[in-house]
């Protein structure tokens, strides 16, 4: 199986909570019209609460993990291609632009047996 994660921060002036309705309501139905290959997506929300912050651990840069399982290599590949239609990656482009920084997202594709 294949899997990507994206590492996402949301824009400084968006509320956490605003955030997480604005990915949920809007971003993630375009992200399935869009790209609808993969086997499973889900966001992983960084808990934020006072009670859970360790004053010496370093903010790790991002606000949450995506991540999308691919059944295979094909429909992987078939994720790439459409990433790279210019018309595709100027509407989620576009969409991102209401809620997170595009430019900081960080992508990491995992390879995994199970």
């Amino acid at each position: 199986m294949i899997k990507h994660f994206f590492l996402i921060s949301k824009k400084p002036e968006v509320s956490e909570a605003d955030f997480r309705d604005y990915y949920e309501t809007r971003h993630v139905p375009l992200i399935k019209r869009l790209l609808p290959m993969f086997a499973h997506y889900q966001r992983h929300y960084l808990d934020r609460s006072q009670s859970r912050i360790d004053a010496m651990q370093a903010d790790p840069g991002f606000d949450v993990i995506t991540e999308i399982h691919f059944a295979g290599q094909q429909d992987y590949d078939l994720f790439l291609a459409r990433l790279s239609d210019p018309e595709v990656i100027a509407a989620i482009r576009a969409d991102e632009a209401n809620f997170l920084i595009s430019n900081a997202t960080r992508s990491l594709r995992i390879d995994s047996s199970g």
